[in-house]
């Protein structure tokens, strides 16, 4: 069975949207779906009466997607578990298409599919682990002036066959499908990590753990790209995006890495700021 989990934070439309085309499309009845509400000002009654079917779980406080979901999988009873986003929209009975695809091979801990920009082009949807040099040149927006540089492309995957499954490092969070045994012997998603770079955390300890981490391309949905965020301002995107770094750089490369994302701190906010007056959300 698998359990399908996912997060309301003021995206309530958007969730109704996903879970309608997903029982358009369901073919099986062995799964569970949770809907677990981070926002304590929202009601989430209406959808309930919708789809009576569905749990409807309503959190303490705003703990964030990590610790959303991690709320939700302690009430799942599914050998795995599928992380979706508010803003994915089916087209096919994906979540039973992965579920399918794991169980044939038990060395994979994690799944991924190919997600699809509204219009149906290719989104990129795989990365190789990030590094410091890729992310600092990020939070200064070199990219956005040097789109081609070496690390920026390796770190992307630029090139990348989206045609073609293979085992990459990690996949999107958006569709993240966890198998119940990885989650037993690696634990939680790290649920430090408020938003942003919990799933690549959790990839990197799966495949320290000798698990591997799968690219389906033969599985899709498609996925409004950003509309979970809508409510957050750039500027607060930006924050929780430096926040979660710090913390995965002190994970993986150690203090030195932490205080090379801590140091510049006023910098990066200096640059979030102006990036907001820019692009408000």
């Amino acid at each position: 069975m698998i359990s399908i989990i996912t997060v309301n934070y003021h995206t309530l439309p958007q969730i109704g949207r996903m879970l309608e085309s997903l029982f358009v499309q369901q073919t099986s009845s062995q799964r569970e779906i949770f809907v677990v509400n981070n926002a304590l000002d929202e009601n989430t009654n209406e959808l309930q009466n919708r789809f009576p079917s569905v749990h409807f779980l309503q959190a303490p406080k705003n703990l964030g997607f990590a610790g959303g979901c991690n709320f939700g999988i302690a009430q799942a009873n599914g050998d795995f578990f599928l992380l979706v986003n508010p803003d994915i929209e089916f087209d096919s009975d994906a979540p039973g298409e992965i579920e399918t695809a794991m169980q044939q091979d038990q060395n994979v801990g994690v799944g991924g599919i190919s997600l699809k920009n509204l219009d149906g082009t290719q989104q990129d949807c795989v990365w190789h682990f990030p590094t410091p040099l890729d992310q600092l040149l990020l939070l200064l927006k070199i990219p956005h002036l040097f789109p081609n540089m070496a690390s920026i492309r390796r770190w992307l995957m630029k090139g990348f066959d989206y045609t073609k499954t293979t085992d990459v490092d990690q996949v999107m969070g958006a569709f993240f499908c966890i198998r119940r045994s990885v989650w037993k012997k690696i634990g939680p998603l790290d649920d430090d990590f408020f938003m942003w770079y919990e799933e690549v955390d959790f990839c990197k300890r799966a495949i320290l753990t000798g698990w591997k981490v799968r690219y389906y391309a033969f599985i899709s949905a498609r996925h409004e790209k950003g509309s979970s965020f809508s409510s957050v301002t750039t500027f607060q995107k930006q924050a929780m995006i430096r926040r979660s770094l710090r913390r995965y750089m002190r994970k993986y490369y150690g203090w030195s890495g932490w205080l090379l994302f801590t140091l510049p701190e006023p910098l990066f906010i200096t640059i979030a700021f102006l990036t907001h007056l820019i692009k408000p959300v």
